[in-house]
């Protein structure tokens, strides 16, 4: 039994090794990919001089009453599951509050994109959903998540020690909800259901929401590019925890920017996804 842990443990360190050697290799390739980006489009100044714009029927009505439905009914089913009297387990409480989460995520998004294939003029091609280039997409999205991946870990780094210089060597970086639940238990079914609302339902979701719906809205009024990715940022960013508002912002930005430049909702979609996936992945790890 000794010999096994001892193979499991020199098995882990290997591991752990690699990961960090990994993590390296791509923090550097992810700064030469941004550096290569500001000095092509003058900081940005021309990067979205050609943005595809997406003309839509979209009314400020139809984005913000299911933006705000989608709140409502979020936070009213969370109070009303946590304050059920019940003898079960947390764990047990938890898998149904967030079964009921992932059912009423799945129906809005049923909704959004029946909403979408009405008041887009291709349909769901015209919110970004078409079936071509989807691998020109997924190569797109994870040469945009290593670009950007090292400025979020930067601005989370600088958090940290702005937070124990103020608070103490015990400050620590609030988690995500969603992630404390998925590291709290051991549960399989538990685990299984976190892994596959944060690393798959989320993105999609918020993406269809955020970028898909109140993004293209924005422009449709009359905003343009980037003011519409700043305007749909700063809204889906204080969605979450204050404190990863300025890591966050950053992600949301460069997922904004994805969708600007090509026109494609899956790019953002698998960007948020690699982000999602990796963050999981590393906790889980650790």
């Amino acid at each position: 039994m000794k010999f096994l842990f001892l193979v499991a443990s020199a098995n882990y360190e290997w591991l752990h090794n690699c990961a960090s050697i990994s993590l390296s290799i791509a923090a550097l390739a992810g700064l030469a990919l941004l550096i290569n980006w500001t000095l092509k489009t003058g900081f940005g100044t021309k990067a979205l001089d050609s943005a595809v714009f997406r003309p839509n029927l979209l009314s400020f009505y139809t984005v913000f009453t299911i933006l705000f439905g989608w709140l409502g009914v979020t936070l009213f089913a969370s109070d009303f599951i946590r304050k059920l009297p019940s003898n079960l387990p947390n764990w047990q409480r938890d898998l149904i509050l967030y079964s009921v989460l992932v059912v009423i995520e799945v129906v809005i998004m049923v909704f959004v994109l029946a909403s979408a294939k009405r008041f887009f003029q291709s349909g769901l091609a015209g919110l970004g959903l078409g079936r071509d280039g989807i691998f020109s997409d997924i190569t797109s999205a994870f040469a945009m998540f290593i670009a950007v991946w090292p400025l979020v870990m930067i601005v989370l780094y600088v958090i940290v020690l702005v937070g124990k210089s103020i608070a103490g060597a015990d400050f620590k970086v609030e988690q995500n909800e969603g992630l404390a639940v998925l590291l709290q238990y051991d549960q399989w079914s538990i685990r299984l259901l976190m892994i596959f609302f944060a690393a798959i339902l989320t993105p999609v979701f918020e993406e269809l929401l955020f970028r898909g719906l109140l993004q293209s809205y924005l422009r449709s009024i009359g905003l343009g590019p980037w003011r519409s990715i700043f305007a749909s940022s700063i809204i889906f960013t204080l969605l979450h925890p204050l404190m990863h508002f300025p890591a966050l912002i950053i992600l949301s930005i460069a997922m904004g920017y994805a969708y600007e430049k090509s026109g494609s909702l899956l790019r953002c979609i698998f960007i948020h996804f690699f982000f999602n996936a990796s963050t999981i992945a590393f906790a889980l790890l650790n």
